[in-house]
């Protein structure tokens, strides 16, 4: 089997590549022109080509497009997303191959709205739109929130979860300078994370297969995201140094707020929906794991380790 694959560079795709060239699928990546050199020790074929602004130019047969690249800004978004996936569905279109999309698990909503959060939801909703209504046969694979691996901890690009304790890292850091204990409010929902490379497997078998229609690779007993903050501030011994007040996410932004916890909070709220869902996705793909004490540990010495190298 031989596949065109973009976003080799993000933390999806280069799982994917890895996990295709070791089940023997022959991986073309398609990159910007910047990252050729990098990618080229790897793969002896790749595809030059900036998506947000050219077409996709390959004479070689493949047997399908995996679309992973994706511009991931919730408020500058655009239409980057969408216009991508034109490309893509030219490009398949003149190939006659079937397209498989990562997309995003929040574009989901229960009752059927397009009442996004972000211009990032919209914009990847209907980058789905274009490929749905394209005609052309697909899968489209809705991961909710990718961390590091379940054998080691590592992952390629540190975003998601890792920005947001960053963000309270930074945080305790401004506040004991200043001699001052962090407010934050009590986190209610879940935190929906899926190890890097259990979603990668369960993508991979689904493309091989042949999969069609739309795939959740969500995690099936997602923990509490307070207990996720908790297991966060504990490993980094600093909980002492936050205090959880029980009032809502808005309630707290309304209080007469510190520089640091007004800084948190500005960050926060852009992620705020992500660990206070009141909803349960669709049925997952992805099978039973535990996001336990262990697994955290993992990911977090991992997430220390690279903030070390780069201090």
């Amino acid at each position: 089997m031989k596949i065109l694959l973009t976003g080799i560079n993000g933390n999806l795709g280069q799982e994917l590549s890895d996990w295709f060239v070791h089940h023997n699928v022959e991986v073309i990546p398609c990159v910007r022109s910047g990252r050729k050199e990098e990618i080229l020790r790897h793969f002896p074929k790749v595809i030059i080509a900036d998506l947000t602004s050219e077409d996709i130019s390959f004479s070689e047969n493949i047997d399908c497009i995996v679309h992973c690249a994706g511009v991931v800004h919730f408020q500058k978004a655009g239409n980057q997303n969408e216009s991508m996936m034109r490309k893509i569905v030219g490009f398949a279109k003149s190939k006659k191959n079937p397209v498989y999309h990562v997309s995003t698990a929040f574009v989901y909503r229960p009752d059927g709205s397009t009442n996004f959060h972000n211009s990032y939801e919209a914009d990847k909703y209907n980058a789905e739109r274009v490929l749905l209504e394209s005609g052309i046969p697909n899968a489209i694979f809705r991961p909710s929130v990718l961390v590091g691996s379940s054998k080691d901890g590592s992952i390629r690009n540190l975003s998601g979860y890792y920005s947001i304790a960053e963000a309270f890292l930074g945080a305790i850091v401004m506040a004991q300078a200043n001699k001052r204990i962090i407010r934050f409010p009590k986190m209610t929902g879940e935190s929906n994370i899926v190890p890097i490379d259990i979603a990668a497997a369960v993508i991979g078998c689904k493309i091989l297969e042949g999969q069609r229609g739309t795939v959740y690779v969500t995690n099936p007993n997602p923990p509490s995201s307070m207990w996720t903050l908790d297991e966060t501030l504990d490993f980094f011994r600093v909980s002492g140094d936050i205090q959880i007040v029980d009032i809502t996410f808005e309630e707290f932004g309304t209080l007469d707020l510190t520089p640091e916890e007004d800084r948190l909070y500005k960050f926060s709220k852009h992620f705020n929906p992500y660990w206070s869902t009141k909803f349960t996705f669709p049925e997952t793909a992805c099978p039973n794991f535990e996001i336990n004490h262990a697994y955290m540990v993992k990911i977090l010495n991992y997430f220390q380790k690279i903030k070390n190298t780069h201090a």
